[in-house]
């Protein structure tokens, strides 16, 4: 197994730390591990990215395939995620394949369908800032839509074109930057779907 784990690039120290992710990888039988990374490559994904998703999230290779990859390919589906940007989501957070649907997927895609946004908008916002998927409502989802609600007056759509404004501090980054332009009197310009 070590030889497979060179071929994708993960040697050394990058292999120690793998095996401490997840030390699970080291019960897989060769056979097992070499049908997780079949089943990628069959989703468009190279060899290095394989390697990648190894390094970032090793689980990933210790989940079944039917049970868990599949399943979780099929949601992506269902929900809107095209088999042309199916790599890219999951080369950007191959999180999403050991997250469990009913209690960390489902539940964000209900609250943004719930704040306005629609199926549409929100696989259009998956597939260009995948990361969203991980997201506390409480603690992210929540704040950072209600600010542009409550102080801006703009709907949930607004951010339906730039889905990595998620990722940027509310009251470090979001918030002064809005009170700036207040205070030069400058409207905040709408980033809408294209």
């Amino acid at each position: 197994m070590v030889d497979q784990f060179g071929e994708l690039g993960i040697r050394n120290k990058k292999f120690g730390r793998v095996i401490a992710k997840s030390p699970q990888l080291l019960l897989k039988k060769l056979q097992e591990f070499l049908q997780v990374v079949l089943f990628f490559e069959g989703l468009g994904l190279d060899q290095e990215t394989v390697g990648k998703l190894v390094s970032r999230c090793p689980e990933v290779f210790a989940a079944n395939i039917n049970t868990t990859l599949k399943k979780k390919v099929e949601f992506l589906a269902e929900f809107g995620i095209s088999n042309d940007h199916l790599p890219r989501v999951i080369k950007k957070y191959p999180e999403v394949l050991v997250s469990d649907v009913n209690k960390t997927l489902l539940p964000r895609i209900n609250y943004l369908m719930e704040m306005g946004l629609s199926r549409r908008q929100i696989a259009l916002m998956i597939h260009r800032f995948p990361p969203l998927l991980g997201y506390s409502i409480e603690e992210v989802l929540k704040p950072k839509l209600n600010f542009p609600l409550n102080t801006i007056g703009k709907p949930a759509k607004d951010v339906v074109g730039y889905p990595r404004y998620f990722s940027y501090s509310l009251e470090k980054k979001i918030k002064p930057r809005f009170w700036v332009l207040k205070g030069r009197n400058i409207e905040c310009s709408n980033v809408r779907e294209k």
